[in-house]
């Protein structure tokens, strides 16, 4: 990491007391204070400064260690940043790219997955959806809605951090068996008395996903809300996404989910094969 008193260029320049030129006068009476520190150590993560320790944090905004300290914890438990305890340094965690994915580096991933979505949508005639995976949990990114009467609980930008659904399910799914035993075992919210929490059935159903590639909701997350979502891969094989069908209960009739099942996985497939993704040679 480049050294936390040499800013990015381009970056506004910090006046002694840490403010930006041009922002708000910091002797306005309605300014928060504490809030304004906040932000201000949240602005020092870009791209040439991507991890910080709380000294630097402290050193680079002009307060005490310990102000930075509870500023990092604040922000950390909000999910605007995350500590790597090897290292001691903080990186920008989910909340924060939720913020920002349409202008980062997620942009151009939502650019070439929106026909094959516009054209899932048509298909199945349903809500269909974009997510991605930051530090362990899943962001919507992307959605299209189609006419039928029905809204999403979930709006693009959302942070979810529960596996009680297609995506959290595909994301836990295809990591590594130590991982996959560790979200197993964590407490996990009984969201709705279709949730399924126990450990043995999460690691059951994670397999079933492995298999299918395909990951189901039965009213796990809402009451009454439905998806079924399938993984979709670079060229590496890495998984970078998922596409899931979200539909009421009353839409989710057996032929039908097998209908939708059968259509996200295939837009999922030509999806990652855009990417470069080849089967064959994984």
């Amino acid at each position: 990491m480049a050294e936390s008193g040499s800013r990015a260029i381009g970056r506004p320049r910090r006046a002694a007391d840490g403010s930006s030129s041009g922002k708000t006068d910091p002797g306005d009476p309605l300014v928060v204070h504490s809030l304004r520190k906040g932000l201000q150590l949240l602005d020092l993560f870009d791209v040439d400064h991507r991890e910080w320790t709380v000294v630097e944090m402290a050193t680079a905004i002009g307060v005490p260690k310990a102000t930075a300290y509870r500023l990092a914890r604040t922000l950390e438990a909000a999910g605007y940043i995350v500590l790597d305890p090897p290292t001691a340094r903080y990186h920008l965690g989910p909340s924060a790219v939720a913020l920002t994915y349409l202008s980062g580096s997620y942009a151009e991933l939502v650019r070439m997955a929106r026909p094959y979505l516009e054209d899932l949508a048509k298909s199945t005639g349903e809500t269909v959806n974009l997510a991605v995976e930051l530090d362990g949990k899943a962001i919507l990114v992307d959605e299209i809605r189609t006419k039928r009467p029905f809204k999403s609980e979930i709006p693009v930008g959302r942070v979810i951090g529960d596996i009680a659904n297609t995506n959290g399910k595909l994301f836990a799914a295809f990591k590594t068996r130590e991982e996959r035993e560790r979200i197993a075992m964590r407490p996990n919210e009984k969201a709705t008395p279709y949730t399924v929490t126990d450990p043995t059935a999460l690691l059951e159903e994670f397999e079933a996903v492995r298999a299918a590639g395909l990951a189901f909701d039965m009213e796990e997350r809402s009451r009454g809300v439905c998806a079924v979502g399938a993984a979709v891969r670079d060229q590496s094989g890495r998984l970078v996404a998922a596409i899931s069908v979200v539909a009421p209960k009353s839409r989710f009739r057996p032929d039908e989910r097998e209908a939708h099942a059968s259509a996200v996985r295939e837009a999922a497939d030509r999806l990652s094969a855009f990417l470069g993704y080849s089967p064959s040679e994984a």
